[in-house]
């Protein structure tokens, strides 16, 4: 039998413990693949339960997005109540304040005018001279025809006083005195149809003299020496033209739609051609109250000073109204309307940021902003640039001053982050097909 020896160093073998520990290697390998495969699994299932509840979030998120957007954003408008003074500019006429065409009422020759156009007269100023020989001869006979009527009326009268003397003492009828007595008062009634004759002709006469029939200025002369005039003619030219022109008056024309804002009182002012850097104040006098069937217009006369004489008669102006706003309307911009049919209609929002569309009227278009009435108050929101179609009760989403969409509509919950309001469709769309590769 043999014998092993111990070394002679007295050290015992190393024994390997990692080995002891490990055992048989069939029987560890198994146990370790096993929890290496449970650790995957657990890993793999908890990634993919990530992703999925990831991919539903965004799924979500997008769906929600894609909702919102699809709600429109509007931007609100000012509404105030009233509007401002308006300036109305309309074509007038300018007359003088008195007009007088002048003809003749005895015909004859024009001796002499004394007054040309321009010239400045006082009321009794004889302007023409006319010569009325035939006039003359007509008042010469119907005085030879008085002085005969007086001459009989003279006979009659001492022939009646001797007729009722002689009645008396009876020397004759009472039939005979009563016809002297007649006869004396039919000469006394000759008498006075020949002075009243007389007395026609001579005034007749004093229309010779053509004179100015207030204090104005001549402005037409249309006669001559030596020009006919004929008393009797209808339509004949008038010999002069006399204008008062102290104070003008002014016509116009205006709209039926002006018609009842301009009142008696309104001032106005005045912008003539000729003066193109000056104005003439005009007040109203009055108005002809009625409209016009042809031109639908209505006819206003104003009063213009004219110490200077600056304005002249047939001249054109143009006269500024300042019309007073109405304190009932309400004034928005132009931009808030909707024209659908024959009606007009404005979006409102209500609490519940939904749309309720009314119905208003244009009572005055003032290009960029309308003055409407009727069917809109001062505590609207009303919705500026409505699109066409938008309908009542349709939700919105109001834009804060800057444009951004910051009120959420209400039915939603609360506001999203702003890291979510900037992620668009297209960065969720690549999220989602990156995932999936």
């Amino acid at each position: 039998m043999k014998h092993e020896h111990p070394p002679e160093s007295g050290v015992e073998p190393a024994v390997d413990k990692g080995a002891e520990d490990a055992g048989p290697p069939k029987l560890r390998a198994p146990v370790k693949a096993g929890r290496a495969v449970m650790l995957f699994s657990i890993v793999a299932v908890g990634v993919a339960m990530t992703g999925i509840f990831d991919r539903r979030n965004d799924e979500e998120r997008l769906a929600k997005w894609t909702n919102e957007q699809a709600i429109p954003t509007v931007a609100l408008v000012s509404v105030r109540r009233g509007g401002d003074a308006r300036e109305v500019v309309l074509p007038g006429d300018v007359e003088a304040f008195y007009d007088a065409s002048i003809h003749g009422q005895t015909s004859g020759y024009v001796r002499e005018w004394r007054k040309d156009i321009g010239a400045k007269v006082r009321k009794g100023d004889i302007l023409a001279v006319v010569d009325t020989p035939e006039l003359d001869e007509r008042i010469s006979a119907a005085e030879s025809e008085l002085l005969k009527a007086k001459a009989n009326q003279a006979l009659a009268r001492v022939t009646a006083q001797r007729w009722n003397s002689l009645r008396n003492s009876a020397a004759v009828s009472q039939q005979a005195a009563d016809e002297k007595e007649s006869d004396a008062n039919a000469k006394n009634a000759e008498v006075e149809a020949a002075q009243a004759n007389v007395d026609r002709l001579k005034a007749l006469k004093a229309f010779a003299n053509i004179v100015a029939p207030f204090n104005g200025v001549v402005t037409a002369r249309n006669v001559d020496v030596g020009s006919l005039v004929k008393a009797e003619s209808n339509d004949s030219t008038a010999l002069f033209t006399v204008a008062d022109i102290h104070q003008m008056r002014v016509y116009v024309r205006a709209p039926e739609s002006y018609a009842a804002a301009l009142k008696d009182g309104m001032r106005a002012t005045l912008a003539l051609p000729e003066y193109p850097n000056r104005t003439f104040v005009a007040t109203i006098a009055t108005t002809s109250h009625a409209i016009d069937k042809k031109s639908r217009a209505l006819l206003v006369e104003l009063l213009a000073d004219n110490e200077d004489g600056a304005l002249s008669p047939g001249a054109f102006a143009r006269v500024h109204f300042q019309i007073p706003p109405d304190p009932d309307a309400i004034t928005l911009p132009g931009n808030a309307l909707l024209f659908r049919g024959d009606a007009v209609e404005v979006a409102t929002i209500g609490l519940d940021n939904r749309i309720t569309l009314k119905k208003v009227k244009i009572a005055r278009d003032l290009g960029s902003e309308v003055e409407i009435t009727g069917g809109l108050g001062l505590e609207e929101r009303v919705v500026a640039n409505p699109p066409d179609s938008i309908g009542d009760g349709e939700e919105v989403r109001l834009a804060d001053a800057s444009g951004s969409q910051s009120i959420t509509p209400a039915g939603h919950e609360g506001a999203r982050l702003e890291g979510d309001r900037a992620k668009s469709a297209d960065n969720l769309a690549e999220t989602e097909r990156g995932r999936g590769e």
